[in-house]
């Protein structure tokens, strides 16, 4: 086009209006040109920007649903193990509640547990003094190396209220004396439980209308102590039965006396000497 146009060195006015319209259509056609070549890449780039996005999204979406399937498979595992733990856990404590159990047995069993005994006096008629003595034991497994020290409280009465009538303190001799006299150490050996057993002692004799013994119980599974009176009320013996066991009260930080067993018939009179177990006066009842 422009070889042609300086051939023409003298163009006339129909000329130049010619080439300047055909100039005109030539830029319009490049700039068109122009124009849709940079839509159509602005248009592919579109394209290509929005299938990476979409092909990006398809990736993540894999991605996050494998992370989903992994964390449920690893929650699952994890829900297992924790299941098997459980169980495992359970099992150990089972067996080792069976296993514990059975040592108690076997210590129960050796010592005697919770179990006690107490000794009973029977009643005498027929103008007899000398009466039965037996001991019965209580709780399920049999009682071991029993041993007892009786006190016969109406001889340690007695002396209190001697000392009282005289009105002088007593010596250290004379108490020991009367703790001789009073007092007997017994060896039961082994008890079976539930089963009554006659044993002989000092304190067997009923003399009057009254009698009360205290009697201290040692075995392997620890100590206890007995109560024991009767008391002939209008023609008819009465008995009274108490034992107790000591413990220590940590709310009080104190050694304490439960009555364990109790036994006292309808009618037997107020005592203040068998209300404790280490109780002692020179007055029986009031």
């Amino acid at each position: 086009m422009a070889a042609v146009m300086s051939l023409r060195t003298k163009a006339t006015g129909a000329e130049k209006a010619i080439w300047m319209l055909i100039i005109s259509a030539l830029v319009f056609i490049e700039i068109t040109a122009i124009n849709r070549d940079r839509l159509f890449n602005e248009q592919s780039e579109k394209t290509r920007a929005e299938e990476e996005r979409q092909h990006f999204t398809t990736i993540g979406k894999g991605i996050e649903a494998n992370i989903e399937q992994s964390q449920k498979q690893f929650e699952a595992t994890i829900g297992l193990g924790q299941k098997q733990f459980n169980a495992t856990l359970t099992a150990e404590k089972n067996n080792l509640a069976r296993t514990l159990k059975g040592l108690k047995e076997t210590v129960n069993a050796a010592t005697g547990g919770d179990g006690f005994c107490y000794a009973i006096l029977t009643p005498p008629y027929a103008g007899n003094t000398n009466v039965v003595s037996t001991v019965i034991p209580q709780g399920k497994y049999p009682l071991t190396n029993v041993n007892a020290l009786v006190t016969d409280d109406d001889m340690m009465t007695q002396w209190l209220n001697d000392v009282t009538r005289r009105g002088k303190p007593n010596a250290a001799e004379e108490f020991a004396a009367i703790n001789d006299r009073a007092q007997e150490w017994l060896h039961l050996g082994d008890l079976p439980p539930q089963f009554p057993e006659r044993f002989p002692m000092r304190a067997d004799t009923v003399v009057g209308d009254r009698r009360m013994l205290t009697i201290m119980f040692w075995a392997n599974n620890g100590s206890w102590t007995e109560k024991f009176a009767l008391r002939r009320v209008n023609g008819k013996w009465l008995r009274l039965i108490r034992v107790w066991r000591q413990r220590l009260d940590k709310k009080k930080n104190a050694i304490v006396a439960d009555v364990i067993f109790e036994r006292v018939d309808d009618g037997f009179p107020d005592d203040n000497n068998a209300k404790d177990p280490h109780a002692l006066s020179s007055s029986h009842s009031r």
